[in-house]
């Protein structure tokens, strides 16, 4: 029995430092201005990118050279971005709390692979 209150308690304690880690990757990339080119490509301003758009968005990432800094920070979110639609569906008939609070998530998702291609973008034009 003890062991199994162990496994339980050591997985929601790397639950909720991945959360953490997600989110803190998430308002670290949301401090990044979109340049002109970056607004180009993506054909929208920051203030239109929305939560759905984050799988687009994440085409075009992999369509940019990589510079090889960022493949698990990547893959983090697109986890995160899953997790926070699931918790979306399950909770939608909960109320509007939830729904709001996963939308606001996925806004920031979608922003954290815009400035990732941000930065792509600048890594080619630097070289």
């Amino acid at each position: 029995m003890m062991p199994a209150l162990m496994l339980v308690f050591s997985c929601a304690a790397l639950g909720q430092f991945f959360l953490s880690y997600c989110r803190s990757l998430l308002l670290s990339y949301a401090q990044i201005e979109l340049s002109s080119t970056t607004r180009e490509v993506l054909g929208m301003q920051p203030s239109e990118i929305q939560g759905g758009d984050f799988w687009r968005i994440l085409g075009l990432v992999r369509l940019a050279p990589n510079p090889g800094d960022d493949k698990w920070d990547l893959r983090a979110i697109r986890i995160y971005y899953a997790s926070v639609r699931a918790a979306a569906f399950i909770a939608f008939p909960i109320g509007p709390v939830v729904r709001k609070w996963a939308e606001k998530q996925s806004n920031l998702c979608a922003y954290f692979a815009a400035a990732v291609l941000e930065r792509r973008i600048a890594t080619v034009t630097a070289s």
